[in-house]
């Protein structure tokens, strides 16, 4: 990978008749990420046994040929990991039920080289998906934000309610291609899901006081104030790390989206950052992807201790040299006793000794860590169990088991065992 400017311009493109470009490790992690994200995905939105068609919308911004080489070996693309997710998710929702389920799904391919369209279009034809093309397979020649009004249309006339369930991936190749304006248009449908990459890495470095700088970021949204702070903050030793989490928070806010899970990715070529950021307006949508992190398993630039932290991948890290957080076994450990102090001192600092809604909890503290949901309710309850926390039900009454559930009520006990270890 090259930079022209401040941006990072893949070197590698698709043609008909050559081989396809060679993978970069940092573009398999995310293909793994992806992949195991989609092979989640369906099986949290399809619970319902009575259901018989689920439609879904899934848009590819910057598809590429849909085939790479890695070690001799070709690699699929994003296009055939959303089509064989659909494929593989229909077979198995159909598994032992006596109601067949139909996945109606559309999918928006989108490239502005003719070329790579072309090589696609030649993989989906070899493929066996000729007959899908212009039916539900639609690949546009185009800048993605160009196509994204039709495409948002077309989404409107196939749901209710602005419900709109969708999928977009925009993997950009720095951070200006996808305005965030465009991203709350998306983030409006109930129940649309956008995956961005963003990179972090060349924007840091890119700013400066100039004013072609603030012109070049306005896709992003940074005011003056906010890159003056940066600037500052970028010749303090573990600066960058400071302006990453601002960064995070202010890709949130500008976006609208209640939640988000960024997995950093590091380019050995140009040895920057990246991130691959989800986000949603749905607890159990990001519960989904931080699971996703766990079941992959990746190598992290997580700087921290798996409390109320945030994520990371870096392919250069020797395991022997044991980074901060792995998703791994040890990690869930350590994770689990350091949440386990957070939580009490989140709880004691915002909340003294009120009652806590434990959803309105979850919600709160869910951008924070590499926990899942699952991790959360076994931290709960386990300080439960410990007289650290007072769990209640909905009617305000103690509850016989330690494990929590979503209208629950919880508050520091009043004679905590171990309140020195919560307030560390």
């Amino acid at each position: 990978m090259e930079v022209r400017g401040d941006t990072p311009i893949a070197k590698f493109g698709w043609k008909l008749g050559a081989p396809p470009p060679s993978l970069h490790d940092h573009s398999d992690a995310k293909l793994r990420l992806i992949a195991q994200y989609l092979e989640s995905y369906f099986p949290a939105i399809l619970v319902n046994p009575a259901q018989n068609r689920q439609r879904i919308t899934l848009v590819d911004g910057f598809c590429g040929g849909g085939k790479f080489t890695r070690e001799g070996e070709y690699v699929r693309g994003t296009p055939f990991l959303f089509l064989e997710a659909v494929e593989k998710a229909e077979r198995q929702a159909n598994i032992d039920r006596t109601k067949k389920l139909s996945i109606d799904a559309e999918y928006h391919f989108v490239d502005s080289r003719k070329d790579t369209l072309e090589f696609l279009r030649n993989e989906l034809v070899e493929a066996g998906y000729l007959a899908k093309i212009d039916q539900s397979i639609f690949l546009h020649h185009s800048n993605f934000e160009d196509v994204f009004p039709e495409i948002c249309r077309r989404i409107e006339d196939r749901t209710r309610g602005s419900v709109g369930r969708s999928i977009f991936l925009l993997d950009q190749k720095g951070y200006t291609d996808v305005a965030f304006e465009t991203v709350r248009k998306i983030l409006r449908f109930k129940a649309a899901e956008c995956i961005l990459t963003f990179a972090v890495g060349w924007l840091i470095d890119y700013l400066s006081k100039k004013p072609e700088v603030l012109q070049r970021v306005a896709p992003v949204e940074l005011a003056p104030e906010q890159i003056r702070e940066y600037l500052h903050l970028r010749g303090d030793w573990g600066g960058r790390y400071a302006i990453q989490r601002l960064l995070l928070r202010h890709i949130s806010q500008a976006t609208g989206a209640d939640f988000q899970s960024p997995f950093f990715l590091r380019s050995k070529e140009a040895r920057k950052d990246l991130w691959l950021v989800h986000l949603s307006r749905h607890l159990k949508a990001r519960n989904v992807m931080v699971d996703s992190h766990w079941l992959i398993n990746n190598t992290s630039l997580h700087q921290g201790h798996g409390g109320l932290e945030m994520l990371g991948f870096d392919p250069t890290i020797d395991q022997s040299g044991a980074p901060d957080f792995w998703f791994g076994a040890n990690d869930h450990a350590v994770m689990r006793d350091r949440l386990a102090e957070d939580f009490l001192k989140r709880i004691h600092d915002q909340h003294q000794e009120a009652r806590v809604p434990y959803e309105g909890f979850l919600r709160s503290i869910a951008n924070e860590t590499p926990a899942r949901l699952s991790d959360l309710d076994s931290v709960t309850s386990l300080l439960v169990e410990e007289k650290e926390l007072d769990l209640r039900n909905e009617h305000d009454a103690a509850k016989r088991t330690s494990t929590p559930g979503r209208r629950d009520t919880i508050a520091i006990a009043r004679q905590p065992k171990l309140w020195s270890f919560g307030k560390t």
